[in-house]
């Protein structure tokens, strides 16, 4: 531990004293560019600052385009990732709530419990912080409650779905309470 420590004020000031390196060598720089812009004629000390700012601009417009290009395409590539996982969630949901009345057996315990675990390690990895979250407050109500409040499970599905939507792109601005609940529970409107 101690190690550690003088480890790290090793680095601070070493971190230190390369900015004030650096610092000084932006300094010099500078009071050299003036120095040469002050020996110049006006006219060729504002061509050559037009000419460096043309320049400076348009690497800097290539260098933010690239920036955020690359993060849109990280972003696609994990959108990809993660849609098949929800989709996932979705068709489980809808079995766990149909299954009985399409099959005629209500899904099992360990059906469930497979489904979650597995959900649970993939959410880890894609799962944006707030449906994470989501699932979190979903997961621990069937965990904590001997007999969970059915209204108080679907309100936190409903939740969690919204989350869901909302990492996948979508803005769920005109959503009020229940409407996602309305998709596939008919009376939901006696409960809220």
């Amino acid at each position: 531990m101690n190690n550690n420590s003088s480890k790290n004020k090793i680095q601070m000031i070493f971190s230190l004293l390369v900015l004030l390196l650096l610092s000084y060598l932006f300094w010099l720089f500078i009071t050299w560019l003036i120095s040469v812009f002050n020996g110049l004629q006006k006219e060729v000390a504002a061509a050559l600052i037009a000419a460096s700012a043309t320049i400076v601009v348009s690497v800097l417009s290539v260098v933010v385009a690239k920036y955020y290009e690359k993060k849109r395409a990280i972003e696609l590539e994990h959108r990809s990732k993660k849609i098949p996982i929800y989709e996932e969630f979705v068709e489980f949901l809808f079995k766990l709530l149909m299954n009985e009345k399409l099959e005629g057996n209500p899904m099992t315990e360990q059906e469930m419990l497979r489904f979650m675990s597995g959900f649970t390690q993939k959410l880890l990895i894609w799962g944006s912080d707030d449906v994470v979250l989501q699932w979190s407050k979903y997961r621990n109500m069937f965990v904590n409650e001997d007999n969970p409040d059915t209204m108080k499970t679907m309100l936190q599905m409903e939740q969690l779905l919204i989350a869901i939507r909302k990492d996948t792109g979508h803005k769920n601005k005109e959503h009020k309470r229940g409407d996602i609940l309305k998709l596939f529970i008919n009376d939901v409107d006696r409960y809220l």
